[in-house]
């Protein structure tokens, strides 16, 4: 990783851990999903796999998600793939 790279990940997991708003659910959500970037930025991943891979109920993912885009932490990316969504991680998050 680029030593600028590491700068914005760093200043964005330093807001996402003082923003008080954000629960365990919605840090737990956000860290699967970055550990599913690809190299591009890009995830995609069912909120049902969510949901199973943290044992929560798949209206706590779908709360969650909804939570990051609202915060611009994650940015929904088109076109979807079928049914699933393909999330972006905002780069310019914690700027």
């Amino acid at each position: 990783m680029e030593k600028t790279q590491t700068a914005v990940v760093r200043a964005m997991f330093q807001a996402l851990a003082l923003d008080d708003t954000v629960d365990g659910v919605d840090l737990r959500v956000f860290l699967l999903l970055f550990s599913r970037l690809d190299f591009e930025n890009f995830t995609r991943i069912e909120q049902r796999e969510i949901a199973e891979a943290l044992e929560r109920h798949k209206a706590h993912v779908s709360r969650s998600i909804r939570k990051l885009k609202d915060k611009g932490i994650l940015l929904e990316a088109l076109p979807k793939v079928g049914r699933s969504a393909r999330y972006l991680l905002n780069p310019t998050f914690g700027k």
